[in-house]
């Protein structure tokens, strides 16, 4: 791929996981406030883990329609779910960095879980971009990437 095209990727991808972001966010802000307790462990390991996989799904969405779409084959049955799953296997490495990064800065600095989370996603994003880029929807060698009509 070209500097350029890399670049839009990455800008397309930037702008699309603010979504995910907000999903994010707001589903963890929901669960650390009106549904769990004050435990460490709800707050810091099982809302975070909850609202990821909603961010998840919201990021898949649009990687798929979106960002990476010139790059599926939509004439095959299964496509969607086959991406999907290497998708969330990937989206969870990144988590568990997340998820690291998340806790020592709670650990180091005392934050709110959602500031924590923040900082975290930053670091994570950049893992996510690059399996996305380079191992899910990988351009195929030798094929020149196409624009699909979607109507």
């Amino acid at each position: 791929m070209d500097i350029k095209g890399l670049f839009t990727k990455i800008a397309k991808y930037s702008f699309t996981t603010l979504l995910g972001t907000v999903t994010d966010t707001f589903v963890l802000w929901c669960l650390t406030h009106f549904l769990f307790g004050d435990s460490h462990f709800e707050q810091y390991i099982v809302s975070p883990c909850i609202s990821f996989e909603c961010a998840v799904f919201v990021n898949y969405l649009t990687a798929y329609f979106y960002v990476w779409k010139d790059r599926i084959n939509r004439k095959k049955s299964g496509v969607f779910f086959g991406h999907f799953w290497k998708y969330n296997l990937s989206c969870i490495s990144a988590f568990i960095l997340k998820m690291l990064i998340l806790n020592g800065v709670a650990v180091a600095f005392k934050w709110d879980p959602v500031i924590c989370n923040l900082v975290a996603l930053c670091f994570s994003g950049i893992l996510n971009f690059s399996m996305n880029e380079f191992v899910i929807f990988r351009k195929k060698e030798g094929k020149e990437p196409k624009e699909q009509n979607l109507q």
